[in-house]
């Protein structure tokens, strides 16, 4: 049976992963950090995925963090599981991984290593992929963030492969920051859930049915996403504070507004090749946050 939009997707946070001074994932922080996230009012929290530097989790790690959310009293369905894999076996593992974890969706980029790939090339992986986790109950988020990737998902494959797999084909995300694009998804897959990763965005969106977002800014201001979903005018520090964001390597920026709202340094620390803000970035974006956060919304 093809998949049929009933209900809002809701706001996931793309969770930002803590690492320990020896580089290692601080699953206690992170568990810690989740629970904060769906007390906050988010729906779910995607692991993995590009805020969480998942590509350079090793798959040991991911699987190891994965368990101990479990081991914590995360509910299963809270873990959206971002696959961002070149190799389709390692992609296949890891979508069966989240499977057996009991995980409702996985977010998928296309292989991304060799550019200029055509679009019947990346259609054969997914179908090749869709295949293969087909005896699963997971449900497949496309991930259209072409800025990172250099792989586009364009209308036409996703529209090919909801046409090849139906019931598996949950939506997109499309994380690009073009509103056309957008609303061409918006307007072609009204059936699917259309994510948006570019918060600026958002409320326009789901004005137009949007079902909701996998979003950086949900790891320190869910408050200011979760409203639109009801249709609420966007809340007026919400652009500002992705402007500024988008000025500075993003993960980074997000990691140091976590640290500073919780008043936690350990929140600074990247995997190479990222490097961490710099103290004029640091002091630039925490003092941009706090202007914006002292001023009352009327």
């Amino acid at each position: 049976m093809p998949v049929t939009k009933t209900d809002k997707f809701g706001i996931s946070a793309a969770i930002t992963t803590p690492f320990t001074s020896t580089g290692a994932i601080d699953t206690d922080l992170l568990c810690k950090h989740a629970k904060s996230l769906i007390a906050k009012g988010c729906s779910s929290f995607t692991l993995g995925g590009t805020t969480g530097e998942g590509p350079h989790l090793s798959r040991d790690e991911k699987v190891a963090a994965h368990k101990a959310l479990l081991a914590s009293g995360i509910e299963p369905a809270q873990i959206v599981v971002g696959i961002i894999e070149s190799a389709l076996g390692d992609a296949i593992s890891a979508a069966k991984t989240a499977d057996s974890f009991g995980s409702k969706y996985v977010l998928v980029t296309p292989p991304y290593y060799f550019k200029g790939s055509s679009d019947a090339g990346q259609i054969t992986w997914f179908r090749q992929f869709l295949d293969a986790i087909s005896d699963t109950r997971l449900q497949v988020i496309l991930y259209h963030i072409p800025q990172v990737t250099a792989a586009p998902i364009c209308p036409d494959m996703i529209a090919a492969l909801i046409e090849s797999h139906p019931a598996m084909i949950a939506g997109v995300k499309d994380s690009s920051g073009d509103w056309e694009n957008a609303k061409t998804l918006l307007d072609r897959f009204a059936d699917r859930h259309i994510l948006i990763g570019d918060e600026r965005i958002l409320g326009a969106a789901i004005a137009l049915g949007g079902s909701g977002a996998i979003s950086g800014v949900a790891n320190f201001a869910p408050d200011l996403l979760i409203p639109l979903l009801d249709g609420e005018t966007p809340d007026q520090r919400l652009a500002p504070l992705v402007n500024a964001l988008v000025e500075l390597p993003v993960t980074p920026a997000v990691k140091a507004l976590v640290g500073h709202i919780t008043d936690s340094a350990q929140w600074s620390r990247v995997r190479a090749p990222l490097v961490e803000l710099t103290q004029e970035q640091y002091e630039w974006i925490t003092n941009t946050y706090d202007t914006l956060f002292a001023t009352r919304n009327d």
